[in-house]
């Protein structure tokens, strides 16, 4: 299994491969609404089972290792990461990289 590091405060956070494409998406879309039919169609091939919950598990596994501030639910709408302008960001920059 490939993982790719999160240096978060200082302290590495390892993540699959899965959960650091699912996290550096959000990112680079930070502070618009990510629905789970984008980020399955940027994640996974056409054959991939739409009404699975794979997104929900993923996001889930991300909350329980870099803190369920970071990425937000908007119910029935999606995911993100906010901004200044879409939500409260009391986190501070964390840096992505290859581990």
């Amino acid at each position: 299994m490939s993982l790719r590091v999160l240096l978060r405060h200082g302290v590495e956070i390892r993540l699959t491969a899965n959960e650091f494409r699912t996290l550096a998406y959000l990112a680079l879309n930070k502070g618009r609404v990510i629905s789970q039919t984008e980020l399955t169609e940027h994640l996974y091939d056409q054959d991939f089972e739409r009404d699975s919950n794979v997104i929900e598990v993923t996001i889930a596994r991300l909350r329980r290792k870099i803190g369920t501030g970071i990425i937000v639910t908007r119910r029935g709408h999606g995911y993100l990461i906010p901004t200044d302008d879409t939500g409260p960001d009391k986190n501070g920059p964390d840096k992505f990289g290859d581990g």
